[in-house]
């Protein structure tokens, strides 16, 4: 669904907004309790489950409501009296009603660290090659039981004998240095 709400416009239950960042989530539960999630853990909630919530509607009159199954009003903004309202997810974890620029209510969770948004987020470095790990072949070396002492799985001596252009895996000797990959 986005990041917004406009007027008429309603969450049901199991639906949700995500902030544009994808780092936020406020979604209306199945239980009725609306919750705003940071990496799978719960920072803000309505505290409404259990009240039988199915919809969370912003309204004509500016005023973000929690409606259960009988059409009952169980929690709201308190905004009403206001139009051209919209309810935002932002990227800095802050859930806000706004009337124009105007911010009338807010959910108070703003981030000290906001997560940039997906373009600013610059590419993981490369990771550090792993270092090179040798065995010098002493008697009874086989490379199935170099693969499971060194890769957890003696059916992996494939991999020793061709990244050590080993032409025939069955012939190693005393002395040789295998590099594992």
């Amino acid at each position: 669904m986005g990041d917004t709400l406009n007027v008429g416009d309603r969450l049901g239950t199991g639906q949700s907004l995500t902030s544009t960042n994808d780092a936020y989530q406020l979604i209306l539960q199945d239980d009725g309790n609306l919750v705003l999630i940071d990496q799978g853990n719960p920072v803000w909630s309505t505290k409404t489950n259990g009240s039988g919530v199915v919809r969370a509607t912003l309204q004509e009159d500016g005023n973000f409501v929690l409606y259960n199954g009988a059409d009952e009003g169980i929690w709201s903004t308190k905004t009403d009296g206001n139009t051209g309202v919209r309810l935002v997810l932002q990227n800095d974890r802050n859930v806000v009603v706004y009337a124009g620029d105007a911010a009338l209510w807010a959910s108070d969770t703003v981030t000290d660290s906001p997560i940039p948004e997906a373009a600013e987020v610059p590419a993981p470095a490369a990771p550090a090659p792993a270092p090179k790990v040798t065995h010098t072949v002493v008697p009874g070396d086989t490379l199935w039981g170099l693969a499971e002492q060194y890769l957890g799985d003696g059916n992996r001596y494939g991999e020793i004998a061709a990244f050590n252009n080993i032409p025939n895996p069955d012939l190693i000797n005393v002395g040789q240095v295998i590099t594992i990959p």
